[in-house]
């Protein structure tokens, strides 16, 4: 017969303290991505980039919206004709970063299986 009584526990200890990994793990997903949104963002006055910026009100159900309040943000996501490089600058800030993001996810979670 096999017991798993101490994958059981820590299960359960991964339960009851979710609501403090989830938060702490976005905390560093969201300042990855910002930080990446800005420096692939076009530049031509600087305003889009000092306007990325992150929605905490949003991180209590596990959700952190980067997004920039610039009325050509958007356009700039998806066309750009002076510096068609820098188009996806948003997307991009996310899928450079995947290995990085989820390291940190699997990172808090193992800290709490371990």
């Amino acid at each position: 017969m096999v017991y798993l009584t101490w994958d059981i526990d820590k299960i359960i200890n991964l339960n009851n303290n979710i609501n403090n990994i989830i938060p702490l793990a976005l905390a560093k997903i969201w300042l990855i991505v910002q930080n990446a949104a800005k420096e692939n963002a076009p530049y031509l006055t600087g305003t889009l980039r000092r306007s990325i910026s992150t929605d905490f009100d949003k991180i209590t159900q596990w959700v952190v919206i980067v997004w920039s309040p610039v009325v050509y943000a958007r356009r700039r996501e998806y066309e750009n004709y002076l510096h068609p490089e820098r188009k996806f600058y948003l997307k991009r800030a996310y899928t450079e970063n995947k290995k990085e993001i989820l390291d940190i996810v699997r990172k808090y979670l193992s800290d709490w299986l371990d």
